[in-house]
């Protein structure tokens, strides 16, 4: 009998693990990094100014030079993340909110959309104008990154305490 009660806490036990692992990583899978092209002179962006280039709300930096966003797939975890905290949406919002604003005859462009945050990365790095956002885990910072660089956002880098983007 208390072999049995023993291989069933010990199993019980190794399930929940395996239950209760996903989930605590994904409450906080760690920072989202909000990348630009190596030569954009731009070191710091607001979460409002984020808000307003992903939204096709402002679409010219400080320089002149077109802005030009590109965002995850639907389904990347650093894409509904970054859209919860910067836009205050889902992606279906997302997706309705351009559909609506082009109806009702605003001229708006939604970002790039791209497959991953390595196409995130490479677009970035092969346009002057982009800014996109990665995974932390994707950026190393040590100037292999291969032609981006990180830009703070509200003056703290996302290895600094207090940044807000994170998944």
């Amino acid at each position: 009998m208390k072999r049995r009660w023993l291989t069933a806490v010990l199993v019980g036990t190794t399930l929940m693990q395996i239950v209760l692992l996903p989930q605590s990583w994904a409450v906080d899978g760690g920072p989202i990094v909000v990348i630009v092209n190596q030569a954009n002179p731009v070191q710091n962006v607001s979460m409002a100014e984020l808000r307003k280039i992903f939204l096709s709300e402002h679409n010219r930096w400080d320089t002149g030079k077109a802005i030009a966003p590109v965002i995850a797939a639907p389904g990347a975890a650093e894409r509904s993340a970054f859209l919860k905290i910067v836009c205050g949406m889902r992606d279906a919002e997302f997706g309705k909110y351009f559909v609506q604003a082009a109806f009702t005859g605003k001229d708006v462009t939604p970002p790039r959309e791209v497959l991953s945050g390595r196409d995130v990365k490479s677009i970035v790095a092969g346009s002057p104008g982009a800014i996109g956002f990665i995974r932390a885990l994707d950026f190393h910072g040590d100037g292999s990154d291969g032609g981006v660089k990180a830009v703070k956002v509200e003056g703290l880098l996302a290895s600094d305490p207090g940044y807000k983007l994170r998944i």
